[in-house]
């Protein structure tokens, strides 16, 4: 297993959060997309997301996006979206998940089987980096470290 420890730093992050069914996040994460793109700014990095809250009962969960945009952003407080100069988390593990067919849930006890083994604490939930490659994806899981035993 490779997995490395490392800081995660973003310039000028546009986010938003939602609870949806979880077959409907996609609709929350074209949202960003098109406020970024009417907006006259585009994406400098990969998409960002989180998954918390989880009701296997209802079907749905809280997805929070981020998007790196290539601009720093002047708009008033809102509901909606929320907009970092600086998003920041300075020490975390890192884990590939290549293949998105596989479960990813077993990508996160792989993460906590090496923060155990390390006597590292872990934030949760993750950061799931969403990376376009070779005409597919991958995800790079991003667990910050918020202390050590």
């Amino acid at each position: 297993m490779k997995l490395k420890r490392s800081p995660l730093t973003f310039h000028h992050v546009l986010s938003t959060t939602r609870k949806c069914k979880t077959n409907e996040w996609h609709l929350i994460a074209k949202e960003l997309r098109n406020a970024v793109i009417l907006n006259g700014l585009y994406a400098t990095g990969p998409v960002i997301y989180q998954v918390a809250n989880f009701s296997k009962e209802a079907n749905e969960a809280e997805y929070t996006f981020y998007m790196p945009v290539n601009a720093p952003i002047d708009m008033p407080e809102n509901d909606k979206f929320a907009y970092q100069e600086v998003f920041e988390i300075k020490d975390g593990l890192v884990f590939r998940h290549a293949d998105l067919d596989e479960d990813i849930e077993v990508s996160y006890d792989a993460i906590k089987l090496a923060a155990d083994a390390n006597q590292f604490k872990l934030q949760e939930p993750f950061y799931n980096i969403y990376l376009d490659v070779y005409g597919g994806g991958i995800i790079d899981i991003y667990a910050p470290i918020v202390g050590e035993d």
